[in-house]
């Protein structure tokens, strides 16, 4: 049931990473498409908090969140406002190898994709813009998508 026109619409919120090791980003693979790790944050979890739990239940590797990459404020189709911070993270082990440990078993994949392959690879715009700007900056910003209005997907 989506909320009155009157009434705020629900929002959820979650944290996610973006790790990097030899040119290439730590991506998950789930419901037919890559993304970065990224989940819901708990009760009396700080952003920061849900972003390392999230990055080793996803992909196997212990974090340590440097610093903040991203944020982005999403109106679903569904007008459901969803709230998301993106931290830059560093694996604690360097040479670890990203291995599935998802407690809800979404995840069908953990790996570095190459940054050159990001273009083929990611197709969700919310996080595609984002991240490349994030990657070419290395400055934080807000983003804010309507999907109500605009397309979630960028061409390919």
């Amino acid at each position: 049931m989506s909320a009155p026109r009157d009434q705020p619409a629900p929002h959820d919120l979650a944290a996610g990473v973006v790790v990097l090791r030899d040119n290439a980003v730590l991506a998950v693979y789930e419901k037919d498409r890559w993304g970065l790790p990224k989940g819901g944050s708990e009760p009396g979890e700080f952003f920061a908090e849900t972003a390392a739990r999230e990055a080793a239940e996803e992909t196997g590797l212990e974090v340590e969140v440097q610093s903040l990459a991203f944020t982005t404020e999403i109106r679903g189709p569904d007008r459901r406002i969803y709230l998301q911070r993106f931290y830059h993270a560093v694996a604690t082990d360097e040479t670890a190898q990203p291995t599935p440990n998802d407690p809800d078993d979404e995840i069908e994949q953990a790996e570095f994709l190459p940054l050159s392959e990001l273009g083929n690879l990611l197709t969700y715009r919310p996080r595609v813009e984002p991240l490349r700007e994030w990657l070419e900056e290395r400055k934080s910003r807000h983003y804010t998508y309507d999907l109500t209005k605009e397309r979630a997907t960028v061409e390919q």
